[in-house]
């Protein structure tokens, strides 16, 4: 094959890839929305407390956040007395799991309004997790 027959396929491979991706993006622009989407319903994946028992499924016991639940993530970025003040309006504390990179002591016992934290130089930097238990 010559070169410039090499050349035209790349080039005829180029501009179908380049208006696929334009056909792509107009597609998914089309929904005259100017901002984010916002997602319906609550976030999955997110960690609150406190949490509430609901009984079990197939031998495992099963949580769903409480009434008065928040979002644990709302704590990055605070004071540890700030983020315990907020923690305490949900009826919720906070164990510090790990302070500037040293493990502490931490309890054992599966209690569902207790917030797990990572926290450097006193402002909490990580969420571990809720309720505890090994």
């Amino acid at each position: 094959m010559s070169g410039q027959r090499v050349h035209r396929r790349l080039l005829s491979v180029a501009a179908a890839t380049v208006s696929i991706t334009i056909g792509a993006l107009t597609l998914t622009g089309c929904s005259g929305d100017s901002g984010e989407a916002k997602a319906k319903g609550r976030d999955l994946t997110a960690l609150q407390c406190p949490m509430v028992e609901t009984g079990q499924n197939g031998g495992a016991d099963q949580y769903k956040p409480a009434e008065n639940a928040f979002d644990t993530a709302e704590l990055l970025g605070l004071d540890l007395a700030e983020a315990r003040e907020k923690a305490a309006r949900h009826n919720c504390e906070i164990v510090v799991s790990r302070e500037d990179d040293r493990s502490l002591p931490v309890p054992i016992e599966i209690d569902l309004a207790r917030i797990y934290v990572y926290t450097a130089h006193g402002v909490v930097s990580q969420i571990e997790g809720v309720g505890g238990g090994l």
